[in-house]
């Protein structure tokens, strides 16, 4: 597959990568320009050194200062034995040659190379034909081959050997050249070059021209295909294939893929590598899928994926109110976002805002975008409502205090985070309550509850410290107090038991030993909170009956 597109490339793209190459030319007197003396017949080839005819003799022309008496000797330009034949690129002088479609006579132009071909190299091979006006033939296989020797013809027959480049279009244009291109890779041991069509009658497309009545002057062009050469070029080029153009994708969205290389190519993609979908130098697609592309020159091949980026997608939700004296958060729920940007530029996910107004915001993925906006009207009022007054409470007495808020649609406490009406509270603390109503606005209330209980005071009236277990301590148990002392006196007024700890408690001894039986008088002395907060003190004088 790939060597039939090739030739159908190289006309195609030769003014493409014309300009590119512009390495030396290793074809010496590639015009015929450098003449050794003016010719005056045909077969006068040998002139032009250091090209050469075999042994058929092709022509070269060039201007004269007067004709030849011989028709067949008119090698003048531009008017002579072929016709009117108008010089081309390069200057005043071209080659002839003459392919004969009934005896398999050929004639071929050769030279050697100014250098031998590098080995694996890649050559641009180029050269002009012309068909003259006189021709009753014209063919295609006009071709150049490379030898590292000049070849050997039999005769003036068909030299046997395949040009590695050859043109597959006839050549029958007799008002302008033609280019003939194309690339060779090298071997290593090329140093002519020859052109000629090197096939014989069965094998080339002849084409038999209409001539009418028209006659040349000399007989010969009446039986034959008659082909001017100019401007033969061998150039040194390397290979470059190169994909530029966009890569990346958003959904439905297509491209253009560049060829960047000066060789022929032609492009295909990985559903079937070996098949051509364009010649051009700009592959326009629109893939629905990630897609590879290949760019194939002709002995390397470059390639790119062209990737889809999933779409992003973004939600700002309805239009909404804002509360008075309150923000709202604006957030732009999306997927395969990359990049936020918001009308004031911020670029996080979420926006506050305070006032009314249109808010908008783009999001993007790999160069995908998509928006949305939403617009703030109105404010609403927001709910009032307290909790009551700061109060003190005496849990160790009462238990339990219950705070209780509005008719809401939802709330939550604080600390705890308990969402009820009602919240029981066991502790002091500063308690805050957030209600929201059902046009989303919000409102806090707070309540400070501080824990204060007077002092308790529990004082036996007797006790039997004989270590049975029962009733072994006195003590004056009082809570809730900031000072305590407890003094115990026997009947002479002797202090035989004192303490501050208000946990601390008489165990019946004096000094190690045990205190007799009787009544003992104790003083109490305790300082606290009244159920106002105020600072209190308080003294209590009693007896104590101790039992063994």
């Amino acid at each position: 597959m790939r060597t039939t597109i090739l030739f159908r490339v190289l006309l195609l793209a030769a003014l493409v990568f014309c300009s590119q190459l512009q390495a030396q030319n290793l074809v010496p007197n590639p015009g015929f320009e450098t003449l050794s003396g003016s010719p005056t017949t045909s077969g006068s080839l040998n002139l032009a050194q250091p090209w050469q005819g075999l042994n058929a003799t092709p022509d070269i022309f060039a201007p004269q200062s007067s004709l030849p008496v011989v028709p067949c000797d008119n090698v003048n330009v531009p008017n002579n034995v072929g016709g009117y034949a108008p010089v081309n690129i390069s200057g005043n002088a071209y080659a002839g040659i003459q392919i004969d479609p009934n005896n398999n006579y050929r004639e071929y132009i050769s030279v050697p190379l100014t250098v031998q071909l590098i080995a694996n190299e890649l050559y641009r091979v180029e050269f002009w034909v012309l068909l003259a006006d006189s021709s009753r033939y014209s063919c295609n296989r006009l071709g150049a081959l490379f030898t590292n020797n000049i070849p050997i013809q039999s005769g003036t027959g068909v030299i046997n050997f395949t040009p590695q480049i050859e043109s597959a279009n006839i050549q029958s244009d007799t008002g302008h050249w033609t280019l003939v291109t194309g690339i060779y890779q090298a071997t290593g041991v090329e140093t002519y070059v020859t052109i000629g069509v090197f096939r014989d009658d069965t094998s080339p497309l002849f084409q038999k021209l209409d001539l009418g009545a028209k006659n040349s002057l000399c007989s010969s062009m009446d039986n034959s295909a008659y082909y001017y050469i100019d401007d033969v070029v061998v150039r040194p080029v390397t290979e470059t294939v190169e994909i530029t153009g966009d890569t990346i994708l958003c959904p439905g969205e297509g491209t253009s893929l560049y060829a960047n290389t000066n060789v022929p190519f032609w492009w295909s993609d990985e559903n079937d590598p070996t098949d051509t979908i364009s010649l051009s130098a700009f592959l326009t697609i629109t893939p629905t899928v990630p897609t590879k592309y290949y760019l194939n020159g002709l002995f390397v091949t470059d390639s790119v994926t062209v990737t889809i980026v999933p779409a992003p997608y973004v939600n700002l939700g309805p239009d909404s109110m804002l509360c008075r004296n309150d923000s709202i958060k604006l957030d732009a729920f999306g997927t395969d976002v990359i990049r936020y940007e918001w009308s004031n530029a911020d670029t996080n996910s979420y926006l506050y805002v305070r006032d009314t107004g249109t808010y908008y915001v783009e999001v993007e993925n790999a160069g995908c975008t998509a928006s949305d906006t939403i617009t703030i009207t109105d404010f609403l009022p927001n709910p009032v409502f307290t909790l009551g007054e700061d109060s003190t409470y005496c849990f160790f007495i009462n238990d339990s205090l219950t705070l209780s808020a509005p008719i809401a649609d939802s709330y939550l406490w604080k600390p705890g985070n308990e969402t009820t009406p009602e919240l029981t509270v066991q502790y002091p603390a500063l308690f805050s309550c957030t209600i929201t109503r059902s046009n989303g606005c919000t409102s806090t209330a707070w309540l400070d509850v501080a824990e204060i209980c007077e002092p308790s005071v529990f004082i036996p009236n007797a006790f039997t410290p004989d270590e049975d277990g029962i009733n072994d301590y006195f003590g004056a148990f009082v809570n809730n107090a900031t000072s305590y002392s407890l003094r115990i006196q026997n009947r002479r007024g002797q202090t035989i038991y004192y303490t501050e700890d208000p946990s601390a408690v008489w165990d019946g001894k004096y000094e190690g030993t045990d205190a007799p039986i009787g009544v003992y008088v104790y003083r109490l002395n305790y300082s606290g909170l009244d159920s106002e907060g105020s600072k209190m003190k308080r003294k209590i004088l009693g007896t104590i009956t101790l039992f063994r």
